[in-house]
């Protein structure tokens, strides 16, 4: 399993400094991705989702606000709470990523037939089934 993540992480580039040539690491990309996916977000969940640090995700948040890719707004439901969005320069970025990303996939899969394109999905979707269900019997 573990010379499969090493060959895996490789071919996605996951452990370069810069991702999908943006400039940014892998954790910087990652809650840009999911605030894009979500809409927006509070600063608790993204910890919960992505599982980072704390500390970490509030200097991810405040390095990506400074750049002008996420902003935080007060919820109108709870004064206490910040909700984090992607500015447009930051949904920019969203929509570049999401591209690059479709991108180095079709690349990967560019030298396979359609079967075994669909081999290779309904692998990836096994796996996650089978560790998504151990996780959720470890959970309880």
């Amino acid at each position: 399993m573990r010379r499969f993540n090493r060959f895996y992480t490789n071919i996605l580039g996951v452990l370069d400094k810069h991702i999908l040539g943006t400039g940014y690491s892998f954790a910087e990309v990652r809650v840009i991705i999911e605030i894009g996916m979500r809409g927006e977000s509070i600063a608790n969940n993204l910890v919960d989702t992505l599982t980072i640090d704390r500390s970490y995700m509030s200097r991810i948040v405040n390095k990506l606000t400074k750049e002008g890719l996420l902003i935080k707004v007060d919820s109108t439901e709870d004064s206490r709470v910040s909700l984090i969005r992607l500015t447009e320069k930051g949904q920019v970025l969203f929509n570049e990523l999401n591209d690059r990303s479709d991108q180095q996939i079709m690349k990967l899969m560019q030298n396979l037939n359609e079967e075994e394109i669909q081999e290779v999905y309904a692998s990836m979707m096994n796996i996650q089934e089978k560790l998504n269900k151990k996780a959720g019997e470890r959970a309880r």
